[in-house]
């Protein structure tokens, strides 16, 4: 295709069932100029790579590779599109027709613009709340380096588009961050542009219970981790002109300072492990939390945990505890 304005990068890994409606809510897109590129990362569902070299359209490239993980596939994605503007789509996810028109729109009016997001509603696939929406929403109206430093990420990730020479001014996505690349990537580009978010829904974000980072506790802690981390990266960056990542690459994490969310959240798995009854999990994540910033729940926790070691001690906490609680969807990071 000539002179391509967007391109519509995908990292697609299993999730056959929902390739079609995905990549068909891409070509459906009321906008003229644009490609789509999709990576299909070496997912051992076989019908993944059938259902994606089932369409016909010339504005579709998909391409076959081993598997490297998110980044890896997302790079390559890029590196194969030839857009201005790179529009990010999550696996299994579904836009409404004019996203990409809107936000290219801003991008062609606002030169100081370089990220364009939207508003977008997730959706649970399987497990017992399937089916469940909810509309998530972000209130302040200016997003800049505070926004990403504190509290929840302000914007996504399936959903936004940005400028090519941005992205490529600030090195990409980092395989360093196997999750948490998006924030990592947001807030190494903040400080050369402006953000936008559309404040209309233009994007339905399925999130999936089966092989999604909220049901898995160990994936959770190392996605607050990786976030954590990111902010820390851009923190340093600014105090010593280069972060750890940029200094010793995949050994950065040993330089990762302590951190009171991280030590929230490890604390509060153990102790969701022991009303499991998981005390293996339990161990492991207090200990996490030892490596943390401390609070008045960590100690408390840390005894219940040691209680754990002894027959007695699991008959305390099972008269303690009483029902079995099961662990929630995280929050966005």
């Amino acid at each position: 295709m000539v002179d391509v304005k967007v391109s519509i990068c995908v990292a697609y890994f299993n999730r056959s069932e929902f390739a079609l409606d995905c990549v068909q809510s891409l070509l459906d897109q009321d906008y003229e100029s644009f490609e789509v590129v999709v990576v299909n990362d070496g997912s051992p569902d076989q019908n993944t790579a059938k259902v994606l070299d089932s369409f016909n359209d010339p504005r579709l490239k998909v391409i076959h590779q081993e598997n490297t993980g998110f980044v890896g596939a997302i790079r390559r994605a890029i590196s194969e599109s030839s857009g201005e503007y790179i529009a990010i789509m999550g696996a299994g996810d579904v836009c409404h027709p004019s996203r990409i028109s809107q936000q290219a729109k801003v991008l062609d009016e606002k030169a100081d613009i370089g990220i364009v997001s939207c508003l977008f509603e997730n959706v649970v696939v399987g497990g017992e709340h399937n089916g469940n929406r909810e509309k998530r929403d972000y209130p302040n109206i200016k997003i800049n380096a505070n926004s990403f430093l504190n509290g929840a990420n302000p914007i996504g990730h399936g959903e936004v588009m940005f400028r090519r020479s941005l992205y490529d001014q600030v090195g990409g996505y980092r395989p360093f961050f196997k999750f948490s690349q998006d924030l990592d990537l947001w807030l190494r580009m903040i400080d050369h542009c402006e953000v936008h978010l559309i404040r209309e829904y233009l994007y339905e974000r399925r999130m999936f219970m089966s092989d999604g980072v909220s049901t898995d506790p160990k994936k959770q802690f190392l996605q607050k981790y990786l976030a954590e981390f990111s902010r820390q990266c851009y923190r340093d960056k600014h105090t010593q002109g280069k972060d750890f990542v940029e200094l010793y690459g995949f050994h950065a994490g040993f330089f990762k300072a302590p951190s009171k969310p991280l030590g929230e959240l490890s604390t509060s798995l153990a102790l969701t492990a022991l009303k499991k009854k998981d005390y293996e999990d339990a161990r492991y994540f207090i200990k996490l939390a030892g490596n943390e910033a401390h609070s008045f729940k960590y100690a408390v926790v840390k005894q219940l945990v040691k209680l754990s070691g002894s027959n007695w001690g699991k008959s305390l906490l099972n008269a303690a505890f009483g029902v079995q609680s099961k662990i929630k969807p995280s929050a966005a990071v």
